[in-house]
């Protein structure tokens, strides 16, 4: 007989979610780290070493020759009692002064070595660590990925859940393959939710003006301008669509608590390729709903806060709540904004230390 499975929470799925997203982070972060020191090294020995004792060498040497010459004049000439002038001082001085000239060639040789040396650590390293790059830039997201995909399923398996008892596995399994049928997981449903290019094309132009519902308070949360610091953070290059672009719009979303932003790939010049439509996991069955096409200013115009988000480049998902936004998917299905929060929350570098001074 089929056990029931006990599930109550998926909490520590969640933890260690958040933790992978944060060592991926953490890890990239000191990766670009690294190689930019390396870099900064390289560089220094380059342009600032080897030119500094390049410089050297050749003023030492001039030194060398105007100081041979002062102990040859010494030699040469003699004072008017027909003694030969001492040079003793003139003989020290060019002595210390090709000790000088010496260890700036010195200098300039290891300089040299150094560079080559470094150079060929810096590969070594480089290739040590590539197996953790791709760690941290192509496993861990795939991992994340997993991961709601699991969260998803168990969800659903929870939604079936007798009371305190579970349901038989046989049972929920068929459960877990329907709710698993699309190969999109979690918010990321959301796309197969939004209209095809056609429908978007098909879309009726409404002209918004002033009584338009629209304007009216919508249910879904403003975007504070602590999170609008907060995506920014990112780093991700923002271009807004021309303000006459269209915006598709399901006809009721300003009455939505939960509603969602994607932008596709635009189907012609007047195509922003966003909609934006309700965040719901079981749309209203029966015919498609009257989509209607509105201008991107006009959409600006009755929620500003929303410029923040309508510059994001196609193949974007963003989920709002009453409380502003909650998620936020790049093409490759990893949320960027949880990434943006871990990095909003971590605290502020210290401050570079300066760059070695001239070897002596």
């Amino acid at each position: 007989m089929a056990q029931g499975a006990r599930i109550y929470s998926t909490d520590a799925l969640g933890i260690f979610r958040a933790a992978l997203i944060k060592f991926a982070e953490s890890g990239n972060s000191a990766l670009t780290s690294a190689d930019s020191d390396i870099e900064r090294v390289i560089g220094w020995l380059e342009r600032d070493q080897t030119t500094f004792w390049a410089g050297q060498v050749r003023k030492r040497h001039e030194r060398v020759l105007q100081l041979e010459d002062a102990v040859r004049q010494k030699r040469l000439f003699k004072d008017v009692d027909g003694t030969t002038k001492s040079a003793v001082d003139e003989m020290k001085m060019l002595a210390a002064a090709k000790r000088a000239e010496d260890e700036a060639v010195q200098k300039t040789v290891a300089v040299k070595r150094a560079l080559g040396h470094l150079r060929k650590e810096a590969m070594m390293y480089k290739g040590r660590v590539q197996k953790l790059a791709t760690t941290l830039q192509s496993d861990i997201p795939m991992a994340v990925h997993s991961l709601d995909a699991m969260m998803d399923h168990i969800e659903a398996y929870l939604q079936v859940q007798s009371t305190g008892q579970g349901i038989n596995l046989g049972n929920s399994t068929e459960q877990i393959s329907r709710a698993a049928g699309s190969e999109k997981v979690g918010w990321e449903r959301l796309r197969d939710q939004t209209p095809k290019p056609d429908r978007r094309e098909s879309a009726t132009f409404t002209l918004i003006g002033a009584d338009h519902p629209i304007h009216q308070p919508w249910k879904a949360g403003v975007m504070q301008e602590w999170q609008a610091k907060t995506l920014a953070g990112l780093g991700i290059e923002r271009v807004l669509p021309d303000p006459d672009a269209r915006v598709v719009l399901h006809p009721d979303v300003w009455t939505n608590g939960k509603i969602y932003l994607e932008r596709m790939e635009p189907t012609g010049e007047a195509d922003s390729g966003w909609y934006i439509g309700p965040a719901t996991d079981n749309p209203t069955p029966g015919d498609p709903p009257a989509y209607i096409s509105v201008r991107l200013g006009d959409v600006i115009q009755a929620r500003p806060d929303f410029k923040e988000l309508l510059g994001l480049p196609p193949t974007t998902l963003v989920v709002l709540d009453t409380g502003g936004p909650i998620a936020m998917f790049d093409q490759l299905g990893l949320d960027i904004w949880a990434l943006a929060l871990i990095k909003a929350a971590e605290p502020a570098p210290a401050a570079e230390t300066p760059e070695p001074a001239a070897a002596t």
